[in-house]
């Protein structure tokens, strides 16, 4: 097995005590960002079943793979943060939020790649990216799956980098226990894996077939000199896969309480993506995420696509420069856009896996275009001329503006707007206020008996809102007695038909974009 060539820094410009203080700097404004009000905005449906699962998972024990609601580790994780701090909106979400930042903190290992200057545009635009802010906020998988997909990333480059030396034995581990948890956290963990799996494929070959013509020998003894070479890497290789294994069934069967075997992990798993994609369940057009990508991600996809043509056809500047490593970014980001693009799930939460190849592309753009030394610390001839480095900065700070004020305003003032497209069917804030009317009846949420009707069943958040409540029942008829203090019926559904307008008031509400309510109460659960 060979090292990786070129592994060089190609724009040490900033000092390493500036680098570190600016990147931890970006740390703590990332982690800012992402805690700041992290409970205000109302439990979407999702993220309201997923934690009704967590505190099922904590106070019974119970757990049960369902593929429609992914994968184990967001909820076994979640309920340890429960356990120790608190059932809140806030605690439910900071799993994401702790990944989301790690995301950022893993860029430091790839400075031999990026450069300094690189690694410091690639943190700054993951830590202030609107959508990945967004979902660092949001109770799913997916900012799991982003830090664990740059970390076998990471893990893998940094083992071929250490491939004579004691130290990769961490980065393996780091590599193949990352992607235990990706697919511990989420099934287009195995997009992930086709896409690694198939570079690596191709570079196996290339590998081969390069040293089978330059070292002019036969394909069976090229073979036979390429198996020797890998028979040493072999042990340590296997142990990492029987780390992953162990790791996946450790989340899948529950610590081992539960029979499940590997097998049918998968097939359920790719049975469930293959009936979602034929019978486009959330279907949309190919350019689905285009529209996403330019209202929020503009200096990403500017730049990054900048990035795709500078690295991949700029051959002086490749040469013997980590060029393996940017023909790898370029495949991983031309590769998730045409994959999420053409898979029939399109939901906006997706497009975070677009956006952290192009935004490391982008950041190692910003990072060349903007350096003024080069490796040596001697001062580096412009890759463009002056006037086009006056208009990219332009174009950069212009762009950055924008970026930035998306950010603060889909994440602090519109999270909950129907019109924001990242928002997909976020449930109204009219949620709060319903809460505050019912936690001011004079009845205990031991005792108040409520009902709430949903034809379709998709009346969540509300079991989540009202996990207290012992006696709060849930159908898809009315209830078939009067029996109940309250009930919460869709606003089509009529209930004084059935109910005295004399003994019971009533208040209207939106559940989410579409969805009218009409919570219905007895007058005497006012009375004091």
């Amino acid at each position: 097995m060979q090292k990786i060539p070129g592994y060089e820094n190609t724009n040490s410009e900033v000092p390493d005590k500036k680098y570190w203080l600016y990147g931890l700097m970006i740390v703590f404004f990332a982690l800012a960002f992402r805690l700041f009000e992290l409970g205000e905005r109302v439990l979407h449906h999702d993220e309201s079943i997923h934690a009704s699962f967590t505190l099922k998972l904590l106070e019974h024990g119970e757990y049960s793979y369902d593929p429609a609601y992914h994968g184990p580790f967001l909820f076994h994780s979640t309920a340890a943060v429960f356990h120790f701090l608190g059932i809140t909106d806030t605690t439910s979400r900071l799993v994401p939020v702790l990944f989301g930042v790690a995301t950022i903190l893993l860029l430091f290992l790839l400075k031999k790649e990026l450069g300094k200057n690189g690694v410091l545009w690639s943190m700054f635009l993951l830590a202030f990216s609107p959508s990945m802010v967004y979902f660092s906020r949001f109770f799913r998988n997916d900012m799991i799956i982003i830090f664990c997909t740059l970390a076998a990333v990471t893990g893998a480059f940094r083992y071929l980098d250490s491939i004579h030396s004691l130290k990769r034995y961490p980065y393996l581990v780091l590599a193949a226990s990352s992607l235990a948890v990706a697919v511990s956290s989420k099934e287009n963990a195995y997009i992930i894996l086709a896409v690694f799996g198939a570079y690596a494929g191709l570079g196996f070959l290339y590998w081969i077939c390069s040293d089978w013509k330059k070292e002019n020998m036969g394909l069976k003894e090229t073979l036979r000199s390429k198996t020797s070479a890998l028979l040493p890497y072999l042990p340590e290789i296997i142990l990492s896969g029987a780390l992953s294994v162990f790791i996946i069934m450790f989340f899948y069967s529950s610590a081992f309480r539960y029979d499940v075997s590997l097998f049918s992990i998968v097939e359920r798993a790719f049975n469930h993506w293959m009936e979602m994609h034929s019978i486009e369940r959330i279907g949309g057009p190919f350019y689905y995420y285009i529209p996403i990508l330019l209202r929020y991600e503009i200096p990403v996809v500017l730049f990054g696509a900048a990035g795709f043509f500078y690295f991949l056809f700029n051959r002086v500047r490749n040469k013997g420069q980590n060029y393996s490593f940017f023909l790898f970014l370029c495949y991983w980001a031309l590769t998730s856009l045409l994959l999420y693009s053409y898979i029939q799930e399109k939901v906006p939460w997706l497009v975070v896996h677009i956006v952290l190849p192009f935004g490391l592309l982008a950041g190692a753009f910003l990072g060349e275009v903007f350096s003024k030394k080069n490796k040596d610390g001697q001062p580096k001839k412009p890759d463009y001329p002056g006037k086009i480095r006056a208009l990219l900065t332009v174009i950069l700070v212009l762009t950055l503006l924008v970026f930035i004020s998306q950010c603060i305003s889909v994440n602090y003032y519109r999270s909950m707007e129907d019109e924001e497209l990242i928002t997909y069917t976020q449930a109204s804030p009219d949620i709060r206020i319903l809460m505050e009317k019912i936690e001011g009846f004079n009845e205990s949420p031991d005792t108040l008996r409520i009902y709430v009707i949903d034809q379709y069943q998709l009346y969540w958040p509300l079991p989540w809102y009202l996990r207290d409540y012992e006696r709060a029942a849930y159908s898809s008829k009315p209830p078939s007695s009067s029996k109940y203090d309250a009930i919460i019926a869709p606003i089509s559904c009529d209930m004084y038909r059935e109910l005295s307008e004399e003994e019971y008031s009533s208040y209207n509400f939106t559940l989410r974009p579409g969805r009218d309510f009409t919570l219905y109460y007895n007058n005497k659960l006012e009375q004091q």
